[in-house]
């Protein structure tokens, strides 16, 4: 016997054991039947489930699109990185030139980096066609870029000396009277020798200055010279043909220069073509230029061998022959510029040893 207790109560206190629902749970499900039962459970659980795809889809495509990004980013950097060793590699081949002070009449010292890594840089000029206008001085010092590489430390007097105004009014005009087309003095007068640098950075500099690729004036300095500017040649012992104060009582030498300027066809470029490499370089190509114009008329007299062109502007291999010989395409001229393409295919200035 239950002393005091109702049936109802021990059926209520038996459901208690079981973990009934609160006073306040039962409330909810006598007031509100219809949120209790199965077919509303299945329906709150389809609303739940349709609310967790809505935030999870967006989220899940924004994950999705960032890693894209952020993978796209990796192989862009991957790939610029390639792009710079790829750029570094194809440029180990020869010097960087720099931007150099005023040139002044004296040797200067010009503060550098040290020494680095060669690096291949044939500035922002090349071959320019006949009749183009050529870049000024400024422009040119300005597309020479940095470099330490300096394989001839002994041309560095030479370098950094520039022509007296005396000494440029001196020069010879070119016209018709020594076999040019007066127009060619207006190259001439373009001379002066303005530039002090590495004997690298002053073949560029005098490559942009007259419109000519860059590795054909330094393969033809090493051809003339291996890049001295204190090279000799043409020994004779025939005095008359003797610079001044060169006669040493039996011979002397008759061309100087990193590209071997010859005295008696350029008197007025002496001592310069001597004393100055960038004056040096500038006037013989300043030369080359005239010729490339189409302006050195006497070779319009000169028959080239069998099978090659006769004269006309906007041959560049027929003038590098024509500094040699002093003709046009004869043997002479043919083997010279065949060691001068050999030393640019090869590019011996970057070889061991240079």
């Amino acid at each position: 016997m239950d002393s005091g207790t109702s049936t109802e109560d021990r059926s209520i206190g038996d459901e208690r054991g079981k973990s009934a629902p609160t006073d306040v749970g039962r409330e909810l499900v006598r007031r509100y039947p219809h949120l209790f039962s199965p077919r509303h459970r299945v329906t709150m659980a389809s609303l739940l489930v349709i609310c967790l795809l809505a935030v999870a889809i967006p989220a899940a495509a924004f994950v999705a699109q960032r890693s894209v990004e952020l993978q796209h980013k990796t192989v862009s950097t991957t790939s610029s990185q390639g792009i710079s060793v790829y750029s570094h590699v194809a440029m180990v081949e020869t010097p960087l030139a720099r931007h150099t002070q005023k040139p002044t009449a004296n040797p200067v010292t010009k503060t550098r980096p040290s020494p680095t890594t060669t690096t291949y840089n044939t500035g922002n000029f090349g071959m320019l066609p006949p009749g183009a206008t050529l870049p000024t001085e400024a422009q040119c010092a300005a597309r020479v870029h940095l470099s330490s590489w300096e394989p001839r430390p002994d041309n560095y007097a030479a370098n950094h000396r520039v022509p007296t105004a005396q000494e440029i009014a001196g020069m010879e005009a070119w016209n018709d009277s020594i076999g040019y087309d007066p127009r060619a003095d207006s190259l001439r007068k373009q001379i002066a020798g303005n530039f002090t640098g590495t004997t690298d950075e002053i073949l560029q500099w005098t490559a942009c200055k007259w419109g000519i690729d860059p590795n054909i004036v330094r393969a033809e300095a090493v051809t003339e010279s291996y890049w001295h500017q204190s090279q000799l040649g043409d020994l004779t012992t025939d005095q008359s043909l003797c610079p001044p104060g060169t006669w040493n009582g039996n011979n002397c030498y008759q061309s100087y220069g990193i590209l071997q300027i010859k005295y008696i066809y350029n008197k007025g470029e002496w001592p310069m073509s001597r004393d100055d490499t960038a004056y040096s370089a500038e006037y013989m190509y300043g030369v080359i230029r005239a010729c490339y114009e189409g302006w050195t008329s006497y070779l319009s007299g000169r028959p080239p061998s069998p099978g090659y062109p006769t004269y006309h502007a906007g041959d560049i291999w027929g003038c590098v022959g024509r500094w040699f010989s002093g003709s046009w395409y004869d043997q002479g001229a043919i083997d010279y510029i065949k060691t001068v393409k050999t030393h640019y295919a090869n590019k011996d200035w970057l070889k061991a040893g240079f």
